[in-house]
């Protein structure tokens, strides 16, 4: 009994690790984190124990690991078979961490919140690292690193998914406050502001528009559930966003885009969004819609297509297409988009059956930021949607067998 509790400590050990590295600078030491994790869980249990389990979870194994099986189904196709082996390396976490969430059912009912919570507080002392840092080279002359990609430089981290990270961590403080009440309210409110804070200063417009979701949701809950505190929120989250979306540093970038509608440059990204997601397309033949180019292949063409629509700095820096669904339907066509877009339903149909607020939430901000970014090419992309999706989805399924 006693080395039973031992594994599962171990385990719980492993996957907070996964959680706190997220955030940290170096890619690597997450991806160290989750080996430590697959490691744990082959120590956890017997595998007829394991097999069991599986056995009975095989249809949202099947859901939720949808995407891995269609990316190897795009290597009997793909040219380029180097990078094909990469892309199925990278995201290796499709296909485990389901199967590893679905064996601990149990264990993520009962700490799936402690888990967030310490990736929450993970992101706001890598927020406040990064704040000490840039202000420590500002102040021995090498610059300012204040604002937008020079401070995700500091954290080895692209704007778009850090600022991912914070909508997520401001999520839980804002949900242990109304509802779980697990944290002080001062720090939680502390929390709060540091990554208000961090986000405008990362200038990711996306992150706007998914704190309008999240402040829309919250008031609707509000107005459901708790009617005299309607007038308040509203006020605090309208003033908060007013404060981000009209502040010197996000009208600059909106006004690179009024100001030279025509001109395809860093700066101007609604025209550079356009161009990303137009030369994507017109790489695609007719047979590439249904199954796409190969798992391996989905760039191919896609520089030089830049290069055709004057569009240099796509060409140069090697751009993606900026939109998950249009990168998955260039590699693997409309299959590989399918099985992402199920991937994600498959935790919001149960997050929405058992009412977890948190989890319709997390679900919904990824569906709204694959919109913009092509969410699945970087580690920091893959292990938190992979993560969160199958321990949203796992836990209210236990939750729903217990009810029943």
């Amino acid at each position: 009994m006693e080395i039973n509790k031992l594994k599962q400590h171990f385990f719980n050990w492993s996957l907070a690790m996964v959680f706190i590295t997220l955030p940290m600078p170096k890619y690597s030491l997450s991806t160290q984190a989750f080996i430590v994790l697959c490691i744990a869980w082959l120590l956890q249990s017997s595998f007829k124990e394991k097999a069991l389990t599986i056995k009975k979870n095989l249809a949202s194994l099947a859901l939720l690991s949808g995407l891995y099986i269609v990316l190897i189904l795009g290597m009997l196709y793909t040219q380029n078979t180097s990078h094909g082996l990469e892309q199925l390396k990278d995201k290796l976490p499709f296909l485990l961490l389901p199967f590893i969430m679905a064996t601990n059912q149990e264990n993520l009912l009962k700490n799936k919140y402690n888990f967030v919570k310490i990736f929450s507080i993970s992101v706001v002392l890598m927020a406040v690292f990064a704040f000490l840092k840039a202000s420590y080279m500002y102040m021995q002359g090498l610059g300012s690193y204040f604002v937008y990609d020079k401070l995700a430089l500091l954290l080895d981290k692209h704007t778009t998914y850090y600022s991912l990270y914070c909508v997520i961590a401001l999520v839980y403080f804002v949900y242990d406050m109304l509802y779980l009440k697990r944290t002080n309210k001062f720090l939680s409110l502390l929390g709060i502001v540091v990554l208000l804070v961090f986000i405008y200063l990362l200038s990711a417009r996306i992150a706007i528009l998914a704190l309008l979701l999240v402040a829309i949701y919250f008031i609707k809950i509000q107005i459901t559930q708790k009617r005299q505190k309607v007038f308040l929120s509203l006020i605090v989250i309208t003033a908060l966003l007013s404060t981000l979306l009209f502040s010197s540093n996000y009208v600059a970038r909106f006004e690179s885009i009024s100001e030279n509608p025509d001109k395809i440059t860093e700066n101007n990204e609604l025209n550079t969004r356009l161009v990303h997601w137009k030369s994507a397309l017109e790489t695609l033949k007719p047979i590439n819609y249904l199954i796409g180019k190969g798992t391996g292949d989905g760039k191919e063409n896609l520089y030089n297509q830049y290069l055709k629509n004057d569009f240099l700095v796509g060409y140069k820096n090697k751009y993606n297409a900026h939109n998950e669904y249009i990168e998955l339907l260039m590699s693997n066509g409309f299959i590989g988009v399918f099985s992402y877009i199920i991937l994600l339903l498959t935790a919001l149909v149960y997050a929405i059956r058992m009412n977890d607020i948190f989890g319709i939430l997390i679900v919904l901000l990824f569906f709204m930021y694959g919109i913009t970014e092509s969410i699945l090419e970087r580690q920091s992309g893959i292990l938190i949607v992979a993560l969160l999706c199958s321990i949203i989805h796992f836990s209210n399924k236990k939750k729903l067998e217990i009810n029943n």
